[in-house]
């Protein structure tokens, strides 16, 4: 025998196998089932799609359930510190994106994650403070990746300290551009005046 259980609202929670009351069974000389609070040998609906089954002390009904709570409608300063967050994470996306340098005379698109900025940023000081060590550590150039232009395949490129130099100016200049384009989408949100106003702000 099947045991159903229900809250102390009636609604179904659980089913187990019921357990012979031992006792009562030989007291009786018929099967007695043990029967704890909160339970019925009823059986529930099978489907209750859309509802919530209830047990009415006799048997059971279906519920229709609640509507959810709609969301609360954010205000317009909440969508803007919002989108404010998307811009702050799309600049810095722009900046570890790659940028285009010239430093070998053909334009190729390097690489500027922050393993990379990193790594040449140290480099760099290596080269100002023991300019003798350039040539020491990398007598064939300094080895830099990327991908020549209309190419989708990188390329192995040894730069010179000069080669170098200029690819971390440009570089630097890639880093403000995207800034500054950052700035100027800042701009746009805190100047919207509606929320199709923010839609309008894209992100490309």
């Amino acid at each position: 025998m099947k045991l159903y259980y229900y809250d102390e609202n009636g609604y179904y929670s659980a089913m187990s196998e019921a357990f012979l009351d031992p006792l009562e069974t030989e007291l009786q000389g018929k099967e007695v089932w043990l029967i704890p609070p909160h339970a019925t040998t009823i059986e529930p609906p099978s489907s209750a799609d859309g509802h919530i089954i209830k047990f009415n002390g006799k048997t059971w009904e279906l519920e229709k359930m609640p509507d959810p709570e709609p969301e609360p409608e954010l205000t317009l300063e909440e969508l803007k510190a919002q989108k404010l967050k998307l811009v702050d994470a799309w600049t810095a996306d722009k900046i570890t994106g790659g940028f285009t340098s010239r430093c070998t005379g053909s334009p190729v698109r390097y690489d500027s994650d922050r393993d990379t900025q990193n790594t040449v940023s140290s480099d760099l000081n290596t080269i100002y403070l023991s300019p003798e060590k350039f040539n020491e550590n990398f007598p064939n150039g300094y080895p830099m990746r990327g991908y020549p232009e209309n190419a989708n395949i990188k390329q192995v490129y040894f730069l010179t300290k000069e080669q170098l130099l200029q690819w971390n100016v440009d570089l630097g200049l890639h880093r403000g551009t995207c800034k500054q384009n950052g700035w100027i989408k800042q701009a746009e949100v805190n100047a919207a005046q509606s929320k199709e106003e923010l839609d309008a702000i894209i992100l490309d």
